[in-house]
């Protein structure tokens, strides 16, 4: 798989350039902020890193990055296959675009794509080595992933199993705090439970006590009302009955005449019949009351507490019922709120058992792992100047989180008899170069990446060392494409094809443009690097590399 053509348009000092790379080593020199790094970076653009406006170049409303690749490997048809991207042919061109309003779109052979979906492609395509990159193997925490990566270990199920666990534990927190708050309520909660229960009142009953007190306080009036009805509607000579049947038989005499008057008998005769039994009816209510003082006082103090109750948690006894209703409600959930966590604390045990069981078939699997990754490295380090070096990954357990219990740190002895110590405390920045390209090799081998990328690969060495990176990066160009950003000489010289980046000014515009060094072209290019190389040793071209 190769890159085959890299188009990029007004990103950052860049307005139009051009590179038509080659398979093998292809060396990138030129001054520093020539726009050599720029050129990287878009790269990364087409892996799908993050893309702002700050990239467009100064006075343009877009900015375009375009890169074709050809020779597909099966492994990235079958990503872009999975995903509805069927190439029947070479080339893959993947392109980037940004406008001014921050709109960025991503096309693959000019269809529009997701940017997980082309960074999923991307870990296929390219490894890229940053500048500073070789700085974070000094970061303990970049060990792990860097173990991870080489043995394609995925912690996706640790991380669904943790996620899960967090998940139980906020939860139990939340209810733990439900039912502290509960417990705090629940004395006071009890005294009310106990304060209604005590008189245990009833829907409606204060209007029905009302009403049963008002009888009994107002008997007398009732007894002396009952009689004035029935005074008046039978108890005297002009009674209301009497009147009725007078007018009764005067009406009978008029029908007798006229029968129109029958119907007015009927009336007649249900007035009487109201009358009576309006009288009977006052008759009984009031032959049924009898002042009970016993009675009297009962309904006073169940009227004063109903009241009290009504007052308190109120305004209807209703309201009061519902109330109760509520307690026992809040204080069932107590009791149920413990079996709740009761609950969640198995489900806890339960996942945390899960996850240890997970965590420790991940070690295992990165413990038997480490030792080929290491012992590949130490093999590497034959080619770069680290023939006395012993790398080693030293393990120890540590809280679980979500890449699992392993607690990773790279040893490294670098002179024989010597103990070995935690990378960060005692490697040169060249040191640490070296170290990253023989990891980077054997990762990009064991993942089939064919195409790497090395930004200043070369920090802080030279002289000798530096024409053992370079013998190693020539090495590694027989069966990969690389790109190497270099200032020394000893690496640009092993170039199979050799850019020179440069900057210009045209109309007060900055242009970057980059230019395939051949021949003589080439020799004064690596000439130049002589010069500035602080140990000036002489550098041997190979015959079949001047041409």
């Amino acid at each position: 798989m190769l890159l085959s053509k890299l188009t990029i348009d007004n990103l950052a000092i860049i307005d139009h350039l051009e590179f038509i790379p080659h398979d093998g080593l292809n060396i990138l020199t030129g001054e520093t902020g020539a726009g050599k790094s720029i050129i990287i970076a878009s790269l990364n653009l087409i892996l799908g890193n993050r893309i702002d406006t700050t990239l467009i170049r100064t006075g343009e409303d877009k900015l375009t990055v375009e890169a074709e690749f050809i020779n597909l490997d099966d492994e990235v048809k079958k990503i872009l296959s999975d995903n509805d991207y069927i190439l029947f042919e070479d080339p893959l061109i993947i392109r980037r675009e940004l406008n001014s309003s921050n709109r960025s779109r991503a096309f693959i052979n000019d269809s529009p794509v997701k940017i997980d979906i082309l960074t999923e492609i991307g870990k296929k395509l390219i490894d890229v080595h940053g500048q500073h990159e070789h700085q974070s193997l000094l970061d303990k925490n970049n060990h792990l992933s860097i173990l991870d990566n080489y043995l394609d270990i995925n912690t996706g199920g640790i991380s669904k199993i943790y996620l899960k666990l967090i998940n139980f534990k906020k939860e139990l927190e939340k209810t733990i705090r439900e039912e502290n708050e509960l417990k705090d309520k629940k004395e006071l909660l009890e005294y009310h439970k106990k304060e209604i229960e005590e008189i245990s009142p009833e829907n409606d009953e204060d209007t029905q006590v009302d009403k049963e007190l008002r009888e009994l306080e107002n008997i007398e009036n009732l007894k002396k009302t009952s009689d004035h009805i029935d005074h008046l509607i039978s108890g005297s000579p002009n009674s209301v009955l009497s009147a009725i049947d007078t007018l009764k038989n005067k009406c009978e005499e008029l029908s007798g005449i006229n029968p129109e008057f029958l119907e007015f008998d009927k009336d007649i005769d249900s007035a009487y019949a109201t009358f009576s039994e309006l009288n009977d009816s006052a008759s009984r209510y009031v032959n049924g009351l009898e002042f009970d003082e016993e009675r009297f006082v009962y309904l006073n103090d169940r009227l004063n507490k109903l009241s009290k109750l009504k007052k308190k948690f109120g305004p209807e006894i209703e309201d009061v019922i519902k109330y109760l209703d509520e307690i026992n409600g809040q204080l069932e959930s107590i009791e149920n709120i413990s079996f709740d966590i009761e609950k969640l604390n198995k489900e806890i045990k339960n996942t945390e058992d899960q996850l240890k069981v997970v965590c420790s078939e991940i070690s295992e699997q990165r413990k038997t792992g480490s030792k080929d990754l290491v012992k590949r490295i130490n093999q590497e380090f034959d080619d770069v100047g680290l023939s006395a070096a012993e790398i080693s990954f030293v393990f120890s357990e540590k809280d679980i989180s979500e890449n699992g219990m392993d607690d990773i740190e790279l040893f490294i002895r670098t002179n024989i008899g010597e103990d070995s110590k935690p990378l960060s405390k005692i490697v040169s920045g060249g040191e640490v170069s070296r170290i990253m390209l023989a990891i980077k090799n054997i990762i990009s081998k064991k993942k089939g990446i064919n195409i790497l990328i090395f930004d200043e690969i070369d920090s802080g060495i030279s002289g000798r060392i530096a024409e053992k990176v370079g013998a190693k990066l020539e090495a590694l160009s027989k069966n990969k494409q690389l790109f190497v950003i270099t200032h020394l000489p000893a690496i640009a010289s092993k170039g199979i094809h050799h850019f020179s980046v440069r900057k210009e000014v045209n109309n007060n515009k900055t242009m970057v443009k980059i230019k395939k060094l051949e021949g003589s072209d080439r020799l004064k290019e690596i000439d130049s690097l002589v010069s500035s190389d602080k140990t000036k040793e002489e550098i041997k071209l190979d015959k079949n590399k001047r041409n």
